[in-house]
């Protein structure tokens, strides 16, 4: 017979598998010791600490406004592009982004993004800014110092490139007859050299040019070429007449008689002076010589170095000195006649006709120039951008310079005819930017 201790084992083991039937839900499965009760807790801490981690993590990387954003600084609507100047927490809608710079004090300019919900609340001022201003003016790393040029097309409209060439200083073949208006020009070396009507035709034919093609340009175009003297006749005051007595010319010399001196080097042309001296004459102006007084000199007087070395040298010459030195070579057919701007001077050249805009300018870059005469005078400073319009700075200070992200020494000197050519858009000033649009004559919109 079962004892009362055996009757107790019995009862707490049938207790025992009740409570693992119920926790396993398997009537035969195994003892189970109840569940710690720490379990839960740290559970429950485990994913606090993720939660707080993740929300750090979305607060790091959630884009947040800096303080101040809204106090000097160009503020660009990501979702919509829009454009507001942000000045002492009023968001200004502005018409382009140099109008921006010109708002916003030197120094001070910087861009910051939204989205459209970041300002809903941001309160709003009237449109600002310069309409027809670039949109952004030019980098300060993108200013163009070189590489003008200016060509005259087949169809007699002038085609200006900025920044696409690379100009050399001079080539060969560059001479071509012009007739702007009512007068004839020989463009050569830079120059431009009036050719009297009534001398037009011996002209060309001394210089052999007289096949050539005379080409049609606008004075805009020729302006870029600084004046040289007339080519016409070259005359020798008193020619024919004997030399002074003093002269040590070998016989048969006469004031205005050419004299060829051939030397180690060469032959060199002179011609006698009213001195009795001897006049260098250019290859040049010698054809020209002939047209004038040596028109009946006879052949030139054939000496040596030796024979005239007692002679002087003329002190005044007789010839213009900014004459080409050699017979022009004409441009060749096929190209058109162009002026290269090389370090502030006009080089005539010439290239193939292209179906180039009337202002071509690099891609992306622009340029940042004063008008400079030849007489020293100064005009005022221009931003031209990468349309080819130029857009006058009435105060090109420093602090003007400094809002467009410039400094004083990026100013290059140009000749006033270079500026000339191109479209002109509004003048950029502070006071225009800070207009509201509506007081310039704009519209609400």
């Amino acid at each position: 017979m079962a004892s009362k201790r055996d009757l107790v084992e019995a009862q707490q083991f049938s207790r025992r598998r009740l409570l693992t039937a119920f926790q396993s839900g398997a009537p035969g499965g195994q003892e189970l010791e109840p569940a710690s009760p720490m379990r839960g807790v740290v559970a429950g801490v485990a994913l606090a600490v993720l939660l707080v981690v993740g929300s750090l993590a979305f607060g790091l990387l959630s884009p947040t406004l800096a303080d101040g954003w809204d106090e000097a600084s160009l503020v660009v609507v990501s979702d919509e592009g829009t454009r507001y100047v942000a000045v002492d927490g009023t968001l200004y809608p502005v018409l382009n982004t140099t109008s921006a710079r010109l708002v916003l004090d030197s120094g001070a300019f910087d861009i910051v993004e939204v989205d459209a919900q970041d300002i809903a609340d941001s309160p709003r001022g009237p449109a600002l800014g310069i309409e027809g201003a670039p949109d952004a003016p030019p980098a300060s790393d993108s200013l163009i110092v070189s590489g003008w040029r200016s060509c005259v097309a087949d169809d007699g409209t002038v085609r200006t490139s900025i920044g696409l060439t690379t100009n050399a200083a001079g080539s060969t073949g560059t001479a071509v007859v012009v007739q702007s208006g009512d007068e004839h020009y020989l463009v050569d070396g830079g120059l431009r050299y009036r050719i009297p009507a009534p001398d037009l035709a011996a002209v060309q034919r001394a210089l052999d040019l007289e096949q050539a093609e005379v080409v049609t340009v606008p004075a805009a175009w020729l302006m870029l070429l600084p004046a040289g003297t007339d080519l016409a006749p070259l005359v020798v005051e008193d020619a024919g007449e004997p030399v002074p007595s003093t002269s040590t010319l070998p016989g048969g010399a006469s004031i205005g008689s050419l004299v060829a001196v051939t030397d180690a080097t060469g032959v060199r042309s002179y011609v006698v002076d009213p001195s009795g001296d001897l006049a260098p004459l250019s290859d040049l102006a010698v054809l020209l010589y002939g047209l004038g007084s040596g028109a009946g000199a006879g052949d030139p007087l054939q000496v040596t170095a030796a024979q005239v070395a007692s002679v002087p040298t003329a002190d005044v010459a007789v010839a213009p000195a900014d004459w080409p030195t050699e017979v022009p070579e004409p441009l060749p057919a096929g190209q058109v006649p162009c002026v290269d701007l090389v370090d502030g001077t006009a080089v005539s050249s010439g290239a193939a006709a292209t179906e180039d805009a009337a202002v071509a300018v690099r891609p992306g870059a622009g340029a940042l120039v004063r008008a400079a005469s030849e007489a020293g005078s100064l005009g005022e400073v221009v931003l031209i951008d990468e349309s080819g319009t130029a857009f006058p700075l009435p105060t090109a200070d420093a602090d003007v310079l400094g809002r467009l992200g410039y400094t004083a020494d990026q100013v290059v000197d140009v000749p006033p005819a270079w500026v000339a050519l191109l479209p002109t858009g509004p003048a950029l000033t502070v006071e225009a930017a800070s207009t509201p649009w509506t007081a310039q004559g704009g519209t609400d919109s």
